[in-house]
């Protein structure tokens, strides 16, 4: 007798929580699809050198991801079907492989991946400017990061033959935000070199991005343990309600 209510209890815990990831799957799509058809962003105007194509695609490909997951969860959980339990264990323990390999190897082969990135932002900066369709949005994204992380280039600003305008800041640093666009505005012009009131970023965005990762990289870790650790859960469940 106790052991039915404990498998009851553990019968509609899986169910909830299953419930609870499709909702969350469901709204990511819901998201996802809204931005690829408005062509903005649901919080906040898009920044002006940020697309959100990318992004969009991600939560409909992330959103459609979970709510079969929790689809497949519910049901099974629900009716107790072997099978869909199965699928269910099958499918989150190829997650949690995946997000365990992928750890490792960025961890193992930071190196590698710095070179790979390096190797593709080379590529962009020599095709920026040339108004090539295919990289509009990368460039219009690097501008971005040049202007938020006030760097330049990947390694410095010798890195660019010619500096674009997002590399450009106030050379007095005590003005505000206002007369700093006003002074160092790209209004579409790729060269600042007539700029006297502007001078350049001296730091590479390579360095930007390490700080960035170090700084975060405690967070990063703890969510992704967090995420695993709600998969392993999930799993034993559905083992439990399987047997």
């Amino acid at each position: 007798m106790a052991s039915q209510g404990c498998l009851s209890l553990i019968k509609y815990f899986l169910f909830l929580f299953n419930l609870l990831f499709s909702c969350v799957g469901a709204l990511l799509l819901s998201l996802g699809i809204w931005i690829v058809l408005a062509e903005t962003s649901f919080f906040m105007p898009a920044p002006p050198y940020m697309s959100f194509s990318v992004l969009s695609y991600f939560l409909v490909i992330g959103g459609s991801a979970t709510l079969s997951l929790g689809f497949i969860g519910c049901l099974g959980a629900l009716k107790e079907v072997k099978c869909m339990l199965g699928m269910y264990f099958f499918l989150l323990s190829i997650l949690l492989a995946a997000q365990i390999v992928g750890a490792v190897l960025l961890f193992t082969q930071r190196t590698s991946f710095e070179n790979k990135v390096e190797e593709h932002v080379i590529h962009l900066i020599a095709s920026f400017a040339k108004n090539e369709s295919n990289y509009l949005n990368l460039e219009k994204t690097l501008d971005y990061i040049q202007q938020e992380t006030h760097c330049c280039g990947w390694t410095g600003p010798n890195f660019w033959v010619e500096k674009p305008c997002s590399c450009y800041h106030p050379k007095n640093n005590t003005q505000n935000a206002s007369n700093s666009s006003e002074m160092c505005d790209c209004n579409d012009i790729r060269s600042f070199s007539n700029y006297t009131m502007c001078d350049i970023y001296q730091k590479g965005c390579r360095e930007s991005i390490r700080e960035w990762l170090d700084e975060n990289m405690l967070i990063l870790f703890a969510v992704l343990l967090a995420v695993m650790t709600v998969e392993l859960c999930g799993m034993t469940l559905s083992m439990c309600l399987y047997r």
